[in-house]
Parts: structure tokens; sequence; C-alpha cells
């Protein structure tokens, strides 16, 4: 898992994770920074006890009158029913075989807008609507706003999930972070069987080139197709090299006869999510009851 503590220098200026406001501190006003401000919109940041990367989204066929969603990854929620050690706190996080399911949520997020007059704002999200570390590494969190309401204020379209469940080797994709405010390049390596890392195994999952260099805070930044601008996957983790294999920050590759092959320094991994779609109901909101839903479910009391 890709975790980034509070205290942060960002490569573009200072900017401290807030515990309660969103940052919308930017320094791309200047005309000359319009093609990254291009690349970045729709993206979003999350704050809080740590800070992560996320996505404005929307399921296809799903109405722009309904509320908002945006997309990152499970561990980035602080909600669950275990503690994770960070240097000086500990932040929750759901365990294996946990699932969070449309529980209320309030949080303050940084939308990334395109507009180089207002290159940031915020939007504040009111449910969990899912969120695992059970299978794949997912949160997805409802807004207060609508996509047409966030559209008029502030001229950003969602980002299309999109139902690829086969990513051919090769596939060129990108993945913007409003939190480092940029956009980097590379490539699927290939789709791993399974990732095991600490107490949760994901399968299956993507494998990218080293080139990715994916440091920590991009966690639940989306991975987009570059010919087609969906989002195909989540980032989830990379290995720091510092501990034993299978441990926390150092995931190892599942094999089919079940042993494990550690995952070398700096390989990061992205999570797959297509699944969602077999949740939809006719509202294309996520629903646990659709025949045929193949997410995990939480577990019946």
């Amino acid at each position: 898992m890709i975790y980034l503590l509070v205290w942060l220098f960002l490569g573009v200026g200072a900017a401290l994770a807030q515990e309660t406001a969103c940052n919308t501190t930017s320094q791309f006003n200047d005309p000359k920074f319009q093609p990254i401000l291009d690349r970045l919109k729709g993206a979003v940041s999350m704050s809080g006890k740590f800070v992560c990367s996320a996505a404005f989204v929307t399921f296809k066929g799903r109405s722009s009158a309904t509320k908002g969603l945006v997309l990152t990854a499970g561990h980035c929620s602080d909600r669950g029913s275990i503690q994770i050690p960070l240097r000086d706190k500990t932040i929750s996080a759901p365990d294996a075989g946990e699932v969070l399911y449309r529980l209320n949520d309030k949080r303050q997020l940084t939308l990334e807008t395109g507009n180089r007059a207002v290159p940031r704002t915020c939007a504040e999200t009111d449910e969990i609507v899912y969120g695992t570390l059970t299978g794949a590494d997912l949160l997805l969190l409802r807004l207060t706003e609508t996509y047409d309401q966030i559209e008029a204020r502030t001229g950003v379209k969602a980002f299309t999930i999109a139902e690829d469940a086969v990513i051919p080797n090769g596939t060129p994709v990108r993945s913007p972070s409003s939190l480092f405010q940029d956009d980097r390049e590379c490539v699927v390596e290939q789709t791993v069987e399974g990732l095991k890392e600490g107490r949760w195994l994901w399968r299956p999952i993507m494998r990218l080139t080293t080139a990715c260099d994916i440091p920590h805070g991009l966690s639940g930044g989306p991975l987009l197709r570059m010919d087609s601008n969906e989002v195909i996957g989540v980032m989830g983790t990379a290995s720091d090299g510092d501990a034993a294999p299978c441990e926390f920050n150092n995931p190892c590759e599942l094999k089919t006869d079940g042993t494990t092959n550690p995952a070398q320094k700096d390989q990061a991994y992205a999570h797959f999510v297509h699944g969602l779609y077999s949740c939809l109901n006719d509202r294309r909101d996520v629903d646990l009851d659709v025949p045929g839903c193949v997410l995990p479910k939480p577990k019946r009391q």
C-alpha cells in the first residue's frame, strides 16, 4: 500500500495536508501550464491522517442528475476494524474479508478543474458507497453534488470506469495525481494471478513497468488507458524492498503452484475495477444484492 504521511513537501510547492479542509493551492495559474492542467482535470486528492490520490468517476449509463462518485483505494478510507501503525499515528483499514458498504462519511476532497483561473476546488462526500481490501483494494465515495452540479460549477466531467476485464500486455496508461499535480505515463507489463501483502490477498492484479516511478501517496490514483481515457484500474501498492517479502509495503506475487515471488523494489501494481459493473442496479448504483454481483459482501451479523 502506497501510504504518504501528512507532512509532505510537494514537488510543485510546499503544501501541508489539512485535517478538515481541502487544499486549493496551485502554482499552475500561468497560461504555460495549461497542458498539465488539461491532463489533471478530474483528478482528486484526499487529506486527513494521511493523503491519497483519487479520481472523479462515473459508470457507463449513469445519469448526470445523480450524485457524483470518487474512486480511490480501500486502504485510504481510514475506516475499518484494524489499525495500521505509521510513524507517529495509526490509521484504520478494512481487515481481510471486511467490506464497507453504504456508510455515512463526510470528508473534504480537492478536485482539479483544468481552469487556470481556479485550478482546484473543494468537493464533499456524504457516503462510502463501497470499500474493501479483499480481492481488490477499492473505495467508492459519493459526493454531495450531482454530476450536473459539479460540471456547472467547475466545468469538470467525470472519467468513465471501463468494463475491460482483460488488459493486453504493453497497454500504454497514465495516472494523473492531484496530490502531486503531475501525470505519470507507463505501461501495463502483465496481469499477475495474485498479490499478497500482509494480511491481504488481491487477485488478479496488473503489474506495471518499473519506469512508472510510483511514489508513496499515489495510492488510489486512477489508471487510465491512453487510447480511451477510461479508468481501467486503481493504483494500489508498490514494493519498498526494505522488509520481508509479503509484508507491509513489500508485496509478493503468487505463482500458480502456490509459491510466492517477492516483488522487486519499486515494482508497482494496480487493481482492476470492471467487477463494479456486476453489482450495478437499474439506476447504475452499486447494489450488492444484484444477481450475479461478484464483489465481496459484508459478513452477516
